[in-house]
C-alpha cells in the first residue's frame, strides 16, 4: 500500500489554484469585452446615420446630393417630415433615406404617424387623402404633401425597344423640394401667356413646375394694361398668332423693368413683331428646319427628331447628363447686341443642315443650297440695363413640350424646362435633382469566363487552402 504524499497533494491543490485564477480572469476579461462591446453599441446607435449607415446601391439610390446637404447645412428653422405609414409596413428604403436628411441637421427630424392610431392626423394638413406611404413637411405654419406615388416614377424610354420600364426613385427631388418651400417665404409666380394660341403646358410638366415650388398662372395678354407686378418670369408656348404692337410694349415695358420671357416657337408660325422683340436680345430664327445628319445626334429612323449637346449654363445644369429631345426645331441664330451677353443652350452637331422649305420639305436628305451646321437651338440672352438685368430664353421647339416626346427622353425635357423657368425666375437651379434609377446593369459574363471563375471557386481555392493546412499541421509536428 502506497503512503500518502502531502507534496503531491500540495501540488495538485496547486494547479487547481492557477485554473480557478485564470478561469476567473478569462471570465473578467470575457464580461469586460461583452460590457465594452454594448457600450460601443450604444454609443454607434447615438451617432448621426451618415455615419453608421452606408448606401451600397449602384445609382446611389438612397444617398443625397451635395446641393440637397448644402440646402440642410443652412436650414435654421425646425423642420419635421411626417411619414404616414403602418407600424410593421415601413419602407426599409424610404426611412433610412429620411435618417440621412435628419443627420444633415440639428434642426430636421422625421416621425411616424400611423393612419390607424392617427386617423385625423393628416387632415390638419389638408391631406385627408393623402395615401398611406406619403410624406408631410412641416416648419410653422407652412406645409407640403409628398404623395407617395410622387416618390417613384417610371421611364418607358426603353419600351419600344427592349420591351423593358425601369422604375424611377424621385425621393430626393421631392424632399429637397418640399423643405425648399416650408422653409422660404415668398416664392416665385410665373405666368403663361393666353390669347394668342399658345399651347397649353402638360400636366406633367405644370406638376413638375410645382415641384419646383413655382407658382404658374394664366394671363391674357390682349385684356391686360401691365404684366402683374408679382411676375418673376413669363412663358410664351408656341403663339399661332402675332402679337400686336401694343401687346409687344407690354413685353418690353416688363422687360426693361428687370422681367424674364421663356420662348418657344414652331416654324409654322410667323411672328414677326414678336421676333422684333427677340432681336433686341441679339436673338433670331433661321426660316426652315433643321435635319441633323449625325445619327447619335438623333432619335433612331427620324433625322429630324434632334438630340442636341447641352451647353454649360447654369440654367442647363440638372440636364447635363440627361437627353434633350426636340422634334422640328428651327435654328436660333446669335448676333452680337449692345449691353447683352449670349450663350448658346442647345447645339447640333456640325453634321446637322438647314432645310429652308420647313415643313414642305420633301425629304430629309441633304439638298444643294442647303446651309452647314452646326446650329444653336436654344439660346439665353441676358441684357444689362443700368443696375436691372433681363433675361430671355428662345427654344426653337414648340415639341420640346409634348408630353410624349418628354417620356422618350425618361423627362429629360421637362428638367430642361424647369432649369430654364429656375434661372429665370433666379432660384438655384442646384435644386433640380433628377430621379435614380432602381435598377441595377446586370453583370453579364461569357461562357468560358463562367468557367473558370466557378473552377477557382470550386476546385482552385479549396485546394489551395487545403495544401496551406497541410504545410502548417507537417511544420507544427516537426517543431
Amino acid at each position: 500500500m502506497k503512503g500518502f504524499s502531502l507534496k503531491k497533494a500540495g501540488k495538485g491543490a496547486e494547479q487547481s489554484r492557477t485554473v480557478f485564477k485564470n478561469g476567473a480572469m478569462a471570465s473578467v476579461l470575457t464580461a469586460a469585452v461583452l460590457a465594452a462591446v454594448v457600450l460601443v453599441n450604444l454609443l454607434v446607435g447615438k451617432l448621426p446615420k451618415k455615419f453608421t449607415q452606408f448606401d451600397l446601391s449602384q445609382n446611389g439610390v438612397y444617398s443625397i446630393g451635395e446641393d440637397t446637404k448644402q440646402l440642410l447645412a443652412g436650414v435654421e428653422q425646425d423642420v419635421t417630415f411626417y411619414y404616414l405609414a403602418q407600424t410593421g409596413q415601413e419602407q426599409k428604403n424610404l426611412t433610412a433615406f429620411l435618417d440621412r436628411y435628419a443627420g444633415e441637421s440639428k434642426h430636421v427630424r422625421w416621425e411616424q404617424k400611423d393612419p390607424a392610431l392617427y386617423p385625423t392626423f393628416a387632415a390638419q394638413y389638408g391631406a385627408k387623402d393623402a395615401a398611406e406611404g406619403s410624406i408631410i413637411a412641416v416648419c410653422g405654419e407652412r406645409s407640403k404633401v409628398i404623395d407617395s406615388g410622387e416618390l417613384y416614377q417610371y421611364d418607358y424610354s426603353n419600351y419600344y425597344t427592349t420591351g423593358s420600364v425601369d422604375m424611377l426613385f424621385d425621393g430626393e427631388q421631392q424632399l429637397t423640394s418640399a423643405l425648399y418651400y416650408v422653409t422660404n417665404g415668398d416664392l416665385p409666380v410665373v405666368y403663361q401667356l393666353t390669347g394668342h394660341g399658345e399651347a397649353a403646358l402638360s400636366t406633367s410638366l405644370e406638376s413638375a413646375l410645382n415641384t419646383q415650388n413655382i407658382e404658374l398662372k394664366s394671363l391674357a395678354l390682349v385684356s391686360a394694361d401691365e404684366v402683374p407686378k408679382d411676375a418673376a418670369a413669363l412663358i410664351l408656348a408656341g403663339p399661332t398668332v402675332d402679337y400686336t404692337a401694343e401687346d409687344v410694349q407690354l413685353l418690353r415695358d416688363y422687360l426693361d423693368g428687370g422681367g424674364s420671357l421663356l420662348v418657344f416657337t414652331d416654324a409654322s408660325a410667323a411672328t414677326p413683331n414678336l421676333d422684333a422683340l427677340l432681336a433686341e436680345y441679339g436673338l433670331a430664327r433661321t426660316p426652315g428646319l433643321v435635319v441633323e445628319g449625325d445619327a447619335n445626334h438623333h432619335a433612331r429612323g427620324y433625322d429630324y427628331y434632334l438630340l442636341p449637346d447641352v451647353g454649360y449654363h447654369e440654367a442647363t445644369q440638372a440636364v447635363q447628363d440627361l437627353y434633350v429631345l426636340l422634334p422640328m426645331a428651327q435654328a436660333i441664330e446669335v448676333s452680337e447686341t449692345e449691353n447683352v451677353s449670349v450663350s448658346k443652350l442647345l447645339n447640333t452637331s456640325s453634321s446637322a443642315y438647314n432645310k429652308t422649305a420647313g415643313y414642305d420639305m420633301t425629304t430629309t436628305a441633304k439638298e444643294e443650297g442647303d446651309t452647314d451646321g452646326p446650329f444653336a437651338l436654344a439660346a439665353a440672352a441676358t441684357k444689362t440695363l443700368g443696375e436691372t438685368e433681363s433675361k430671355v430664353i428662345w427654344v426653337g421647339s414648340l415639341n420640346l413640350l409634348n408630353a410624349g416626346i418628354d417620356a422618350q427622353v425618361a423627362g429629360g425635357n421637362s428638367q430642361f424646362v424647369l432649369g430654364c423657368t429656375a434661372w429665370l425666375c433666379g432660384q438655384d437651379t442646384g435644386v433640380l435633382i433628377a430621379a435614380k434609377s432602381l435598377s441595377g446593369d446586370q453583370l453579364v459574363v461569357s461562357a468560358g469566363q463562367a468557367a473558370l471563375w466557378g473552377n477557382l471557386t470550386t476546385i482552385a481555392l479549396p485546394a489551395l487552402c487545403l495544401i496551406a493546412g497541410a504545410a502548417i499541421t507537417i511544420r507544427r509536428r516537426r517543431r
